[in-house]
């Protein structure tokens, strides 16, 4: 792995085992709790990982916020819902580029959706 590249990113949850079965249900991570269950590793099938972090409160603010690239934005956004998340912005088309949307898990983390054009 080169330098100077995300590596690994984490998410803070209140509850992570929780958290965890949200994502595994919305995108089919895999997750490794060997350090416990304050501390949720999980793995896309290719990509960035990273972990569920236990967090007595999650900040309201929003900071850095990571994109997962996907195949249908609408259905992602829709799905998020139905496991008890919130649509945060709809699908936004970006000329020439693709689309991208966002939404808020269910400790309010906002996570980016992204589909290219050449999708």
């Amino acid at each position: 792995m080169s330098k100077n590249n995300f590596c690994h990113f984490e998410i803070a949850a209140t509850n992570p085992k929780k958290s965890a079965e949200f994502y595994v249900q919305l995108f089919g991570w895999k997750i490794n709790n060997s350090m416990g269950d304050d501390y949720i590793f999980f793995q896309p099938t290719d990509g960035l990982s990273g972990a569920f972090m236990k967090a007595e409160s999650v900040p309201d603010t929003t900071g850095v916020v990571a994109y997962i690239e996907v195949d249908d934005i609408d259905a992602y956004l829709q799905k998020a819902i139905s496991l008890g998340g919130q649509q945060v912005t709809a699908k936004t088309d970006i000329p020439t580029i693709g689309a991208y949307g966002k939404f808020s898990d269910l400790d309010g983390n906002i996570i980016g959706l992204f589909t290219s054009q050449a999708n």
